[in-house]
């Protein structure tokens, strides 16, 4: 904690306010970080907050919820094998997440593995923070780094936080999309 309580409380109301004005208008919220999307399920949880904290779903969850609604013609023209790294909030806070993207990369013809993994070690800002970075990269190596540094072309990885994919582009040089992404590729027909 950095003692931001009351400021995290006023940006919080604010955002459930925008969120409840979205949520009006019927279309469903669907959060592309998982990290600030399972906030408003767990940290706007905890503060009394005026009105009602609309429902905010993964992409995944909300993919995965309307499979049935797939054109047929929506299926890779190759097979394709991917590798997917979840971010550490999502496993511990939103444990069917990996299964929901397995569901529906298999729906797109596509195969999609989830391989154990810890910490990135990036944590949001905190390693970002000067006096964090080598504890971050700590980290980052006691998990991470193996898994990147092995993978294969066959099974390209794929992770899903914003702050994993910030830590190995700064700690190997290494892109990894997020499976919306790597989706959006395999389905797209060559031009």
């Amino acid at each position: 904690m950095h003692g931001f309580l009351a400021r995290f409380e006023k940006v919080a109301a604010a955002n459930v306010a925008s969120l409840q004005q979205l949520a009006a208008s019927g279309l469903p919220l669907v959060g592309i970080d998982p990290s600030m999307t399972l906030t408003y399920r767990s940290e706007y949880a905890k503060l009394a907050l005026a009105g009602e904290l609309p429902k905010v779903q993964l992409l995944q969850e909300w993919l995965a919820s309307r499979l049935a609604e797939l054109p047929a013609d929506a299926r890779a023209s190759i097979s394709e094998c991917f590798t997917l790294l979840p971010h550490c909030t999502e496993k511990t806070n939103a444990p069917a997440a990996a299964g929901d993207w397995q569901k529906v990369f298999a729906a797109c013809g596509l195969n999609l593995a989830t391989r154990a993994s810890g910490c990135c070690g990036m944590a949001g800002t905190f390693g970002h923070e000067a006096d964090k970075r080598a504890l971050s990269e700590t980290i980052y190596r006691q998990s991470w780094q193996g898994i990147v540094a092995g993978q294969r072309d066959d099974s390209p990885l794929l992770a899903t936080g914003y702050s994993c994919r910030c830590q190995v582009a700064l700690m190997d040089d290494v892109a990894l999309p997020h499976p919306a992404s790597a989706l959006l590729r395999a389905l797209t027909p060559a031009a």
